[in-house]
């Protein structure tokens, strides 16, 4: 009952966490790639306990949260943590469980990455005016995300699966500090305590009648 309650309350804080963090990068200018590693980070949390349901529903729940935070206004910016970002872990965690080969994984999450910036990009530009360094760029952005995305998302899911065996680290140490804690006594009747009482009384008068004998 009491990892029950500790694994609901590990998802809970999770998408609080996940909520804040992304919230702050919504609505703080140039915070928002801050907000999607730190609201990734933050889903690790019930992840460490093979708490995939918790993990999902911890995303859905920072989802939803954020838009009334500015995402329904801004929501090229919450676009990427909800097609990607928010997910990433999760699909992690389901790579570690059926063992997959991290190549064929890293082939697939980077197609995944790839197409996510590039409907991002599109996002972005429609709302906002990107001002790329040389006028060239514009032509060859796609090419430009695909190239670069690949290499960025490299070193980034590296990143994030170290991250979540650090987390895994920490909350395997919560979690065993709180079970090994020794169980409070049951309270005891007014009756029960003088009873052994009175028979520790007696049984030390047997030993001193013993003695004198």
């Amino acid at each position: 009952m009491r990892k029950k309650s500790f694994q609901v309350a590990l998802s809970a804080v999770s998408c609080a966490l996940a909520t804040v963090f992304m919230a702050i990068g919504i609505n703080v200018p140039m915070a928002f790639a801050s907000g999607y590693l730190l609201g990734s980070l933050a889903l690790m949390l019930p992840l460490a306990m093979d708490m995939r349901l918790g993990g999902f529903l911890a995303y859905v729940g920072a989802c939803l949260l954020c838009l009334p935070f500015g995402g329904i206004a801004q929501f090229y910016k919450l676009f990427p943590f909800v097609v990607f970002f928010g997910l990433h872990p999760l699909v992690n965690s389901f790579q570690r469980k059926y063992n997959i080969n991290r190549w064929i994984a890293f082939v697939v999450k980077d197609v995944w990455f790839v197409g996510c910036m590039m409907l991002s990009w599109l996002m972005f530009d429609a709302v906002v005016e990107i001002s790329l360094p040389f006028a060239w760029m514009y032509d060859w952005i796609y090419l430009i995300i695909a190239a670069g995305g690949t290499v960025l998302f490299f070193v980034y899911d590296w990143l994030i699966l170290r991250a979540q065996r650090i987390v895994d680290t920490y909350v395997a140490r919560i979690d065993r500090s709180g079970r090994n804690q020794p169980p409070k006594a049951p309270p005891q009747e007014f009756g029960d305590v003088f009873g052994e009482l009175e028979n520790k009384e007696d049984t030390k008068k047997e030993q001193d009648n013993n003695e004198g004998h």
